[in-house]
């Protein structure tokens, strides 16, 4: 409960649209810097409502087709278990797992011709801590579709152990994949 509501009351169906999603990559940076300091702990904003805010917008965007639907079902990875296990919220949880969900169900079917998806080897827990190296390079678009996250960017780019499981998959065409994000939920929810 903030403020005298409750989760329900914030997030019913008459609610408005979702906040305006991050029009650039500065703003997507900015927006993936304050998911990172929750999954690590130390976010200073409300935390709950950040993660029901990305599951209202990653609904919004499988609704529409939207091209961030990566980076809200990725970043959904990242700080969805916040409600779910660091601080529990029955009704958020259900509406984190509601919004992956209909990830799976709109994309599950799509056909692609990769061989393999990072969602096909679901990292250890510890390897999400490395996401947001994902998530920044889907937040630019200047990159092209094979385009790979460069480790030497990262002052703090995975350790070797982490990186093993990033080699060969930074490609913004299979993270940004219908399958792989289908995956990514489907996993989540498991």
């Amino acid at each position: 409960m903030t403020n005298g509501h409750t989760v329900e009351d914030r997030y019913d169906d008459d609610e408005p649209s979702p906040t305006p999603a991050p029009t650039n990559p500065a703003e997507w940076d900015g927006l993936i810097g304050e998911w990172d300091e929750m999954r690590h702990g130390y976010y200073l904003g409300n935390a709950p409502d950040t993660v029901l805010e990305c599951a209202k917008n990653l609904e919004a965007s499988v609704a529409a087709g939207g091209p961030d639907t990566a980076l809200w079902t990725l970043g959904m990875v990242l700080i969805g278990p916040y409600v779910i296990h660091a601080r529990p919220d029955a009704a958020a949880e259900a509406r984190v797992l509601e919004a992956m969900a209909a990830v799976e169900r709109a994309l599950g079917q799509t056909s692609c011709g990769h061989e393999a998806h990072p969602c096909d080897d679901m990292p250890l827990d510890a390897e999400l801590d490395n996401f947001r190296h994902v998530l920044k390079m889907l937040a630019h678009p200047e990159r092209d579709a094979t385009s790979q996250a460069d480790p030497a960017d990262e002052e703090d780019w995975p350790d070797e152990m982490a990186q093993s499981w990033y080699d060969g998959r930074m490609t913004r065409e299979i993270w940004a994949c219908p399958r792989n994000l289908a995956g990514f939920a489907r996993a989540f929810s498991d």
